[in-house]
């Protein structure tokens, strides 16, 4: 094989000839599409001496991966050094796909673009209007925010040192205001059925059969299973910060920090502790409810059957808590995990090297954890694989459990759901605007939407 020519006389000596070998050859017509960048061999997004240099440095039948050999015909040849130098220079871009898709008419969703040959400054039109806050990160990735546009499918175009591509009807603008609900799933008892006049909340819960939302104006509202009156919003219950539920009871955090629950009581998990003083989270299981002081300080009462309202000696302050069926988990000031109840599937189990967590759920049988690197982990009952994280599910910023199915909100605002799909609720809607919070009921998912 011939050594690597000297690169800094390939662009004269080779170029002279390339008129007379594209006629020897008889390839004018068959040289590909430049859009295509066939000859970009190291993919540095242009077709340079880098790539003329492996060419000719592989000239002639060759074992290995024959790097050089562009229309893989075996061998590499004049007809691979014609189609090089016919793309000489930069490369038209390509897009391969545009995630999310689809956002509200009020623009400000942030989006990625994934192709290739994207170098130096690019623009980024959506229906013609500039998005903002374009990056190019690397030679395949550009990442924006799209602009207020027109409800419809809009067409998605990058332009890069007058090279322009288009990915037709690439993006989907739709008229959602800020802080809709969107859910789907089971809907017996009409859990999934948002109310029209619910307006935009922000904080959500989904439960056994029936759905809790906090509204923008700090009021709260229910519906779905109203059994043991569990939807019945007592008439003096104020302006709340967060919401929770079990198996037939509702539980709020009034914004003073007071706690107050009401729906199935046989347990108690209604009785709020006379001692309880102000408090910053709630949660509920089946039968039992958690709250976390403002001190740090994690009390929990109801069905003590599993031990899930016997807080470990020793936990220490905690930042969150959440609950599964019976079981109570808390996130420790440390990022640490600890978890603690019924444990018959493993859910206490804290995986080895878990490392330091920023958000915690419970699922049925299971547990989630939102690690500091924004990647999810979750154990217990799998046998849906509720606990089978998808290998490209990339970052995420939120976590939910259903009974037997998770719910992770990425980076991106898109949502992501895996587990038993009994009920559909794992099917994602296609049209869903990108998300800021999620919640999972035991066989319902529930968004709010950005």
């Amino acid at each position: 094989m011939k050594e690597p020519p000297d690169k800094a006389g390939l662009n004269h000596a080779v170029r002279v000839t390339v008129a007379a070998l594209s006629i020897v050859l008889g390839l004018g017509a068959a040289v590909p599409a430049a859009a295509q960048c066939p000859g970009d061999l190291t993919g540095n997004g242009a077709i340079d001496g880098l790539d003329l240099a492996g060419v000719l440095s592989a000239w002639g039948t060759s074992g290995g991966e024959l790097g050089g050999d562009v229309n893989s015909d075996g061998t590499v040849n004049g007809a691979d050094l014609a189609v090089t130098l016919s793309g000489w220079g930069p490369c038209a871009p390509v897009i391969a796909s545009v995630t999310p898709n689809v956002g509200p008419t009020s623009g400000g969703t942030p989006f990625t673009i994934t192709g290739h040959y994207f170098s130096g400054t690019a623009t980024v039109t959506l229906g013609g209007v500039s998005a903002t806050s374009v990056q190019v990160v690397n030679v395949t990735t550009i990442t924006a925010v799209t602009p207020a546009v027109p409800a419809g499918s809009i067409d998605v175009v990058v332009t890069i040192d007058g090279r322009t591509v288009t990915a037709a009807n690439g993006f989907t603008f739709s008229e959602v205001a800020p802080g809709t609900l969107r859910a789907w799933g089971q809907n017996d008892f009409g859990e999934c059925s948002v109310p029209v006049d619910v307006g935009p909340c922000t904080g959500i819960e989904a439960v056994e059969h029936h759905t809790i939302a906090l509204r923008t104006d700090a009021s709260v509202r229910a519906w779905g299973n109203n059994q043991y009156g569990q939807c019945n919003i007592p008439a003096d219950l104020g302006p709340c910060s967060a919401v929770a539920g079990g198996y037939g009871q509702t539980v709020a955090l009034r914004t003073d920090g007071t706690v107050r629950a009401w729906g199935y009581n046989a347990y108690g998990q209604c009785n709020i502790p006379t001692d309880l003083g102000s408090c910053s989270a709630v949660a509920a299981g089946w039968y039992h409810t958690v709250a976390l002081r403002t001190d740090g300080i994690v009390r929990a009462w109801g069905d003590n059957y599993s031990g899930q309202c016997n807080i470990p000696a020793g936990l220490g302050t905690c930042s969150a808590i959440a609950a599964g069926n019976d079981h109570t988990i808390a996130l420790r000031n440390d990022g640490s995990v600890r978890a603690w109840g019924d444990n018959y599937s493993g859910q206490c189990n804290i995986p080895a090297g878990l490392g330091p967590c920023t958000a915690i759920a419970g699922g049925g049988y299971h547990t989630i954890a939102l690690r500091a690197d924004g990647t999810v982990r979750a154990w217990g009952k799998n046998h849906l694989g509720q606990c089978n994280v998808p290998v490209n599910l990339g970052t995420c910023t939120a976590i939910a459990g259903g009974d037997y199915h998770t719910v992770v909100l990425r980076t991106d605002g898109t949502v992501r759901a895996f587990g038993s799909n009994g009920y559909g609720q794992c099917d994602v809607p296609t049209d869903l605007v990108p998300c800021r919070a999620i919640a999972a009921g035991d066989h319902t998912t529930i968004v709010i939407q950005r």
